[in-house]
């Protein structure tokens, strides 16, 4: 926490009754357990652990007033060994080397080193370095050379080493070029929070006291709290400790050139604070939202592993909640202070169900249900899925839920969505709740609702199909408004980005075809091509000239392998002529970057710009700026139809004779047709079927009208006429069209007549 802070935190500290009310009476966890709880008595501030040589674990709690110090060797009773008073101060940090602990505050004084050899007894050694600082608002310590770095203090980072003499460490040298709020150190490199500049730092120090620049870069908030680099020295976090910020991933395998590789929040008004990499998680202490844990194993798309609520307050409620973290004991147990309400001992364990569904496709039935079935199984031994429910919502109405039952002892479970209106279009998604109160949900790796499977009800009437699989392109174009045109068709092949697919990162381009060979797609990874879309660039594809003008409720269906980074950075969007029909989703909590792994149907409604219209033209684009590139577009099997409720077939009844004489008259009547709309009677010599205007006929080609009209109010009429002496022995078919309010086009059953 940053000391022009102080005065906002003091207040919440001093006058709690100003503070906003509690948010909830407990904590909440998702996919961790609360193992412990404690009340060290006094606002806590940062954290750290300490494990004996006998492998007893402790934790190192900061208060306002001192350290204090827990046996957390049975992480659900940890009890106090000692308490290290210290000077008065709000900002406490210590870190561990050998048998000692390293203790610096905000409010003066020195170095505190603690003698920790004997953990049940821990002892103050002395005060250290106060000729050398004042005030302090960190510390870090190399493990592999035992140099300790104090930074955030009036005279810049002052290092000290402690390998020479861990009770009276001399002084190495100062860092004084930028005020360092934070940073870690290990392997011969520093990385630093550089948080007035915004920047996170790579220095060389593997040769002190000379050190130098590697290369740096600014983090998104441009407010860099917090840098923490993994084991290898290959990937690195950052956090910016403003309201929205985010913690940002970096490649650092090249220390003279930082890679950003993707950011993650889970809202955009809450304070990320300290963050720490082990093997593929990330474990951070995030203010108001608790402790979050993250799935890093693709670094372009971190995704919530699981979290726990420590603290009453939300949202944007500021600096309160959870300050410290600590991941690193033995035993797998995260430590967490939580400003407010004290220290935490936590358990992860990551999502508590696996969750599996066939998506529904499309469908002309109205009347329903349309069945639904989840494989739901517990991850925990010894626990079950106890429910698990279906939300939908209709037309972009409001959520629904309807609930599911299990298959007997299976763990099927199976429950519908009842039938709807047509035409229409139905978004769903699933919510899983364990025996021990843990949570999933699917689509997965999002806030409930935020991805969603789609399906369409009624009557898909083709008005242009484009596979991709002709010898050409077929009228459609490419181009940039700036920047390069990679858009491509051809066959894909599965790059990602990175040239190749490696363990752990996800497809980020399909490596096959929806169907076919063939698809349209920003860099298809051919030849020496790596498939990520080209940086500071606006492609689009654009369709050809597609005839709506008797098409209703016109909507876009294609399948859809779409990767593109969010947060502001990349779009994805499409256009249906000059307006825009969709954009990628740009700020929507943890889902930053657009990722599909996988084929899905994309739906979109586009009949408010396309309905009657002979020249409609669909655009894809995708808009780059100079960061993070990932796979982009994969567009394949387009079509545009028209929907009709229903099978769009035979909703109106035609009655009359199926048989008459020639010379004779022949007299029809229809009901159930649209009020007060214009009909057309048809008549044909085939009863083979054809389409007219995109809506299928039972009539085949080719079709003649034998009279028109308008129905009565309640959509009923009648028709008729002589037949000629002539036709003596011809058999007719006969069909009535009409066209509801709308424009759609509604027909009847087909009546036979045979004329005697």
């Amino acid at each position: 926490m940053t000391r022009h802070l102080a005065l906002s935190l003091l207040l919440a500290l001093l006058l709690p009754a100003l503070a906003p009310a509690a948010a909830s009476a407990a904590a909440q966890g998702d996919g961790v357990t609360l193992l412990a709880k404690v009340d060290p008595g006094s606002n806590a501030n940062d954290i750290w652990g300490y494990t004996a040589g006998d492998g007893r674990e402790y934790a190192l709690v900061g208060t306002a007033g001192g350290t204090a110090i827990y046996n957390c060797t049975v992480p659900t009773a940890p009890y106090l060994t000692g308490f290290i008073n210290g000077p008065g101060s709000i900002w406490r940090d210590m870190k561990t080397y050998g048998n000692y602990a390293y203790v610096v505050t905000e409010g003066g004084g020195g170095m505190q080193i603690v003698d920790l050899s004997n953990p049940e007894n821990p002892t103050l050694v002395k005060t250290w370095g106060a000729n050398r600082f004042a005030n302090a608002h960190n510390i870090a310590i190399d493990l592999g050379t035992g140099i300790i770095y104090v930074c955030g203090t009036n005279n810049g980072v002052v290092m000290f080493d402690a390998a020479a003499n861990p009770t009276s460490p001399p002084h190495v040298t100062n860092y004084t070029s930028q005020y360092v709020h934070d940073l870690h150190v290990q392997n011969g490199y520093s990385h630093q929070a550089e948080i007035y500049r915004g920047e996170y730092r790579i220095m060389d120090i593997s040769n002190l006291p000379s050190y130098s620049t590697k290369d740096r870069q600014l983090t998104p908030g441009r407010f860099t709290h917090s840098a923490w680099a993994n084991e290898s020295d290959t990937l690195a976090i950052t956090t910016d400790e403003v309201g929205g910020g985010r913690v940002a991933l970096y490649d650092i395998t090249n220390k003279s050139n930082i890679i950003y590789r993707g950011q993650w929040t889970p809202d955009t008004s809450t304070i990320p604070h300290n963050a720490f990499i082990i093997g593929d998680k990330a474990y951070i202490s995030w203010y108001t939202e608790g402790f979050i844990c993250l799935d890093i194993s693709d670094p372009t798309n971190p995704k919530k592993f699981g979290s726990f609520d420590t603290s009453p307050y939300s949202g944007g409620s500021g600096y309160h909640g959870a300050w410290g973290c600590y991941p690193f004991s033995p035993s797998g147990v995260v430590y967490i202070s939580d400003i407010e309400e004290g220290f935490y001992i936590l358990q992860v364990e990551g999502p508590a169900i696996n969750l599996e569904h066939a998506e529904l496709g499309n469908t002309s039935d109205e009347v329903g249900p349309y069945d639904l079935s989840v494989d739901a199984s517990p991850v925990n031994a010894g626990a079950s899925v106890t429910a698990v429910d279906c939300w939908y919502k209709v037309e972009g109405g409001s959520w629904q839920s309807t609930p599911m039952s299990q298959v007997g002892a299976t763990t099927e479970w199976s429950g519908s969505i009842p039938g709807q209106s047509a035409p229409s279009i139905v978004q769903y998604y699933f919510h899983a709740t364990e025996s021990n109160g843990k949570v999933n949900w699917l689509p997965a790796g999002t806030a409930p609702g935020n991805t969603t499977y789609d399906f369409i009800v009624g009557t898909l009437i083709d008005v242009y199909v484009n596979d991709f699989e002709g010898a050409t392109d077929e009228g459609w174009t490419h181009g940039a408004a700036f920047g390069t045109d990679d858009f491509e068709r051809g066959t894909p092949t599965g790059k990602n980005g990175l040239g190749e697919r490696h363990q752990g990162i996800r497809w980020y381009d399909p490596h096959v075809a929806f169907s076919g060979n063939k698809i349209w797609a920003n860099d298809l990874g051919t030849g020496a091509d790596d498939g990520a879309y080209d940086e500071n660039s606006s492609s689009w594809l654009e369709s050809p000239s597609i005839d709506c003008s008797n098409a209703a409720r016109t909507t876009l269906v294609f399948q859809r392998w779409l990767s593109v980074e969010g947060g502001g950075h990349d779009m994805a969007r499409i256009w249906v002529n000059n307006d825009l029909a969709w954009v990628s989703p740009q700020y929507s909590g943890e889902q930053y970057n657009v990722t599909d792994s996988i084929w899905s149907q994309m739906v979109l409604d586009i009949s408010g710009l396309a309905d009657g219209n002979a020249d409609v033209k669909i655009r894809f684009e995708l808009v780059s700026d100079e960061v993070l590139s990932l796979g982009g577009w994969g567009i394949d099997d387009v079509r545009v139809v028209a929907l009709e409720p229903g099978d769009g077939t035979d909703s109106i009844f035609l009655t009359g004779p199926t048989s008459a004489d020639a010379g004779t008259s022949a007299n029809y009547s229809f009901t159930d047709a649209p009020a007060n709309a214009s009909y057309w009677a048809l008549r044909s010599f085939s009863a083979a079927g054809s389409t007219q205007s995109g809506h299928a006929f039972d009539l085949g080609n080719p079709l003649t009208v034998i009279t028109t009209g308008t129905t009565d109010g309640s959509g009923t009429g009648v028709f008729g006429g002589n037949l000629p002496p002539s036709a003596s022995g011809v058999t007719v078919y006969l069909e009535l069209a009409a066209v509801d309010g709308q424009g759609a086009i509604k027909d009847s059953n087909m009546v036979t007549l045979q004329i005697l």
